[in-house]
């Protein structure tokens, strides 16, 4: 392979310069495109480095609200199936606990710490409310079984 050359386009009023730059240096969020959207007549970018803190933080809450709103969704099917064995409530359990550690891990340095305590809180709340339906399922089996046998042994 050739010679790796990084650039950075800088639009000006006046001037659009192509400027040296190395980004490997700066700190910042890192973003990788679809590589399934290509465009005509356009740059295609591999990777891109957000370096402004208002725009990353912008970003970032909007990726945590998509990841949000998606395990809103899926409680809501969870209820709505409310299947005797439980798996969609495990399946959701590990769904919120995912996120909850992505979002401690990944984002808590790009977002204010009173919107991940507000987060955090959240998905607490989801979590518990996982819980004690999951416990509600299986404390329904338990006592439900009993009467289950009585019935299928009579003739």
């Amino acid at each position: 392979m050739g010679k790796e050359q990084r650039f950075l386009v800088v639009k000006n009023k006046d001037s659009k310069d192509i400027k040296y730059f190395e980004y490997d240096k700066i700190s910042g969020y890192n973003i990788k495109p679809n590589p399934k959207l290509k465009f005509q007549d356009a740059i295609n970018v591999n990777r891109m480095i957000l370096i402004n803190p208002s725009l990353i933080e912008k970003m970032v809450d909007k990726k945590i609200k998509r990841k949000f709103d998606y395990l809103i969704n899926l409680l809501s099917v969870v209820y709505e199936n409310d299947d005797e064995t439980g798996e969609g409530l495990r399946l959701a359990l590990n769904e919120a606990e995912k996120f909850r550690m992505e979002l401690i891990n990944k984002y808590k340095q790009y977002v204010k710490e009173e919107k991940m305590e507000l987060m955090l809180k959240k998905i607490a709340i989801l979590e518990d409310e996982l819980y004690l339906r999951m416990q509600y399922i299986m404390n329904r089996e338990y006592y439900m079984e009993p009467e289950e046998k009585k019935e299928g042994k009579s003739r």
